[in-house]
């Protein structure tokens, strides 16, 4: 049961979503990847969006030393993550053809 259940996760996170509607190009498939290696970056961001809106540039310091060493630590897995996005987009792209778009007038 549990290999099962893990088979099953591992086959979700490996195959592309079958709720995407549209296609991708390697530079999205690459950059989705990016985006999964550096969303430990997202607390940081979130204390510089802070510190600009509450126009407090302590805080915005605060979010990028907090920021530093994450990107320092993100960045390889970011790099990683764009070259498995890239490398995986033989099986998230699809071929377009004219007649799949409908015309809801």
């Amino acid at each position: 049961m549990k290999k099962t259940a893990l088979l099953l996760i591992v086959t979700f996170l490996l195959l592309p979503g079958l709720s995407e509607a549209r296609c991708r190009t390697v530079g999205e498939s690459a950059s989705l990847g990016t985006e999964y290696g550096t969303f430990p970056l997202y607390p940081a961001k979130r204390l510089i969006e802070a510190g600009e809106k509450r126009d407090n540039a302590s805080l915005q310091w605060i979010g990028y030393g907090i920021g530093l060493p994450l990107f320092v630590v993100a960045m390889p897995f970011a790099m990683v993550g764009a070259g498995v996005g890239a490398a995986l987009h033989p099986w998230t792209k699809c071929h377009q053809h004219e007649d799949d778009w409908v015309d809801l007038k």
